[in-house]
């Protein structure tokens, strides 16, 4: 309805790539990183199996490790014969808390423990291309 469109005020887009296996060097550019668990198939390509975990970082590579704080926990979710995928995609400083926390909303991954039971900042739209599996392509949270 007409109300709900002037509520949005900030489009955020999220331009994905990805997907990429646990132990290849990720981007260092500041942005959101997806964990998936996921099952290798033929000439490199993966079946994505579930979204995990959401998180952002100034510097991707830097901070998406064995190291991670959630890093045993996302290993515990994996069955035989899975692995962790990665997609990643740049967003401005500025646009970090909103954009991870629109994510996670939306998407209520099982690994985070934060913004899913509710989201605390102004309306926005997230508009997503590229290769991401569990969000839409296009919603607005408020």
């Amino acid at each position: 309805d007409r109300f709900n469109i002037m509520k949005i005020r900030k489009t955020i887009s999220l331009d994905f790539d990805g997907f990429y296996p646990e132990g290849v060097t990720l981007p260092d550019y500041s942005g959101l990183y997806f964990v998936y668990k996921g099952t290798p198939a033929e000439k490199g390509e993966c079946y994505i199996n579930e979204l995990l975990y959401i998180g952002q970082a100034e510097n991707i590579r830097d901070r998406v490790s064995t190291n991670h704080e959630h890093y045993e926990d996302w290993k515990q979710k994996l069955s035989r014969g899975e692995k962790l995928y990665y997609s990643v995609c740049s967003v401005e400083k500025r646009n970090l808390d909103m954009a991870e926390a629109a994510c996670i909303y939306k998407a209520q991954p099982p690994v985070n423990n934060h913004c899913k039971e509710s989201y605390n900042y102004d309306p926005v739209r997230i508009i997503s291309s590229g290769p991401v599996e569990y969000l839409p392509s296009n919603f607005d949270v408020e």
